[in-house]
């Protein structure tokens, strides 16, 4: 992808192409103007696309921590850091994801939006074609909830339609609401349900919020009797850090964290981060830190990225245990896996990639599918092929 500001002649990036996943280890480096926190900024959505596309998978929970952590908890100082986490996931939504979606609406393409009808012969939703089908286009008004479709293999939406009772709802495939214009409020469920589904294992009262801050340092006093405004800096730091965690993200995207750890609280996150399962992206000019916790590097210079290195190398002594005993394997919940139903799973993948990749072969022959389709299709393949190579990696 590539980004231009409004108001410059030329672009601030171009010809940006990279990934991230929850195996990523990366530091992103560069001189001061060289288009690295431009390019950030762009994978957290602060900044849409100028062009080329931006992916984002449906159930992804994303953290992240300010250069100037303190921002974060600005508008809560009155308040204690246990009220503080209670009030902006109260409703097992992110406040403050909220707050920043709602200044940064995308303007829809009218050109691209499609009406849809309810026939009601079939009670399906098809395209608008005639005249008479354009009387009886249906309009989204809100999306109350999201199921998956097995039969289909896609996710489908609860939606609310306009004019009509909550009790008319109807079930509306993805795709049939992208090309609706609707892939805003889609994608705002999305995070809901992923935000929801990493909740699962805590509990949202003042006692589950205290033992989660006291992994971070903070103990019961500071937490819930000490208004954010008294704490120290440290004690500040502790609380960003706690309440970017509660979601249980998958990826932790930290900006310049030497601008508010001192030595030891760094080398503390060094090995914390060491430990943890999910990906992490750094933005920091601490060569040591980096050096410490990232495995691949991306490097900005002048608007274009220098990839080095490999988040694979992540766990890399495995070629050399390659005699030793298989060890149990466990869920992100601490249950054991059972590696048959695995290798199972894996077939069936495999089976499902191999599938989707004939599709996209004839189509390029035949053209029997829309565009919209094709990217469907492609966005299933790259997901599988991440579990895949997930799985080989374990």
């Amino acid at each position: 992808m590539s980004f231009q500001y409004p108001t410059r002649d030329t672009p601030t990036i171009v010809d940006v192409d990279l990934a991230a996943s929850r195996v990523s280890r990366v530091a992103v480096i560069g001189a001061n103007g060289a288009g690295k926190s431009t390019a950030i900024k762009v994978l957290l959505g602060e900044l849409k696309a100028s062009g080329g596309e931006v992916y984002r998978h449906p159930e992804l929970r994303l953290a992240y921590v300010a250069q100037h952590a303190f921002q974060h908890l600005e508008k809560h100082l009155r308040e204690t850091p246990t009220q503080y986490i209670l009030n902006r996931f109260a409703g097992n939504d992110d406040q403050e994801a909220i707050d920043f979606k709602a200044n940064n609406d995308e303007v829809k393409d009218v050109t691209e939006i499609k009406q849809f009808y309810v026939e009601p012969t079939t009670n399906t939703i098809k395209p608008c074609e005639e005249k008479k089908h354009f009387a009886m286009a249906i309009e989204v008004d809100a999306i109350l909830g999201r199921r998956d479709d097995k039969k289909e293999k896609t996710k489908v939406y609860q939606c609310k339609l306009k004019s009509r009772s909550v009790e008319d709802c109807l079930w509306i495939e993805r795709k049939v609401l992208v090309k609706m214009g609707h892939l805003k409020i889609v994608q705002r469920q999305d995070e809901k349900e992923a935000m929801a589904a990493g909740l699962q294992t805590k509990s949202l009262t003042s006692e589950g919020v205290e033992k989660h801050l006291k992994q971070f340092g903070l103990n019961a006093e500071a937490a819930s009797h000490t208004q954010i405004h008294s704490l120290s800096g440290g004690q500040k730091v502790k609380v960003v850090l706690g309440g970017s965690m509660w979601q249980n993200p998958h990826i932790l995207v930290l900006d310049e964290p030497t601008n508010y750890l001192d030595r030891d609280g760094l080398g503390a996150l060094t090995l914390a981060l060491k430990e943890w399962d999910g990906g992490v992206i750094i933005i920091s000019h601490n060569k040591e830190f980096c050096n410490a916790v990232a495995t691949e590097k991306w490097i900005m210079q002048a608007g274009r990225l220098r990839q080095e290195g490999s988040s694979e190398e992540r766990g890399g002594d495995a070629a050399e245990s390659g005699n030793k005993e298989k060890e149990d394997v466990f869920d992100q919940f601490g249950n054991k896996v059972d590696m048959a139903d695995a290798e199972k799973n894996a077939k069936m993948m495999k089976k499902e990639l191999k599938d989707l990749e004939k599709q996209v072969k004839d189509n390029k022959k035949k053209k029997i599918l829309s565009q919209d389709e094709v990217w469907e299709i492609e966005d299933r393949i790259n997901v599988i092929k991440e579990k895949i190579n997930g799985e080989k990696k374990a």
